[in-house]
């Protein structure tokens, strides 16, 4: 093995160094990866979120990189980091959708009251994280096969397990539309309807009608 002597530099890996000689010197380059990756994803939800808020407030009309990049509050450069173009944020966004959703179904079905009564009751949807995403997503279905398919199977999905709970598709599809229609009550009417709706007696009604 040369020496300093020799005029010759010694060299290890770097990874070498880091992993297998100096235990103390692997545990803080771990604890900076997972400080970088923080607040990578914390850095990429904001533009996305950012890109989500201006699909909704402007239709799409006013969603190029440069104004998502001003209102996330980074540099064109920083959003292109994240999301090399405006499909990489379109995709992004549908992703965002799809895993709100998942966690979606599962309240369904846990919920007490059941699957019904849980979709129609909109206390805990209406400005909610999916909320917000669905209307998004919804712009971009305009022109985004992807963001269509998906779509179609978020409304299959919920048809499914609204029929399993009711027993019924066609009672599963009536509650599909009386949930959309409350829900553009709510978003579109001043303030509550004098008789507001019993959901849970409403459906109790509705089965013991059809039985």
């Amino acid at each position: 093995m040369a020496g300093a002597g020799d005029g010759l530099i010694f060299t290890v890996p770097i990874s070498t160094v880091l992993f297998n000689y100096t235990n103390g010197c692997s545990k803080i380059d771990q604890s900076k990866r997972e400080l970088m990756t923080q607040h990578r994803d914390s850095a990429r939800e904001t533009v996305l979120t950012a890109y989500q808020e201006l699909l909704i407030e402007t239709n799409g009309h006013g969603s190029s990189l440069d104004e998502v990049a001003k209102r996330a509050g980074v540099t064109k450069g920083g959003l292109l980091y994240h999301f090399g173009s405006r499909g990489a944020l379109d995709a992004a966004l549908i992703d965002r959708l799809e895993q709100l959703v998942e966690g979606e179904y599962e309240r369904m079905l846990r919920s007490p009251d059941g699957a019904a009564a849980y979709y129609i009751e909109l206390a805990e949807y209406l400005h909610s994280p999916l909320d917000r995403a669905s209307l998004a997503v919804g712009v971009l279905a305009a022109s985004n096969p992807r963001a269509r398919d998906v779509f179609a199977a978020i409304r299959d999905r919920y048809w499914q397990l609204l029929s399993d709970d009711l027993g019924d598709p066609m009672l599963a599809r009536a509650a599909m539309l009386m949930a959309d229609g409350l829900y553009y009550e709510s978003t579109t009417a001043g303030g509550p309807f004098r008789e507001e709706l019993d959901v849970t007696e409403f459906l109790r009604r509705m089965i013991a009608e059809r039985r």
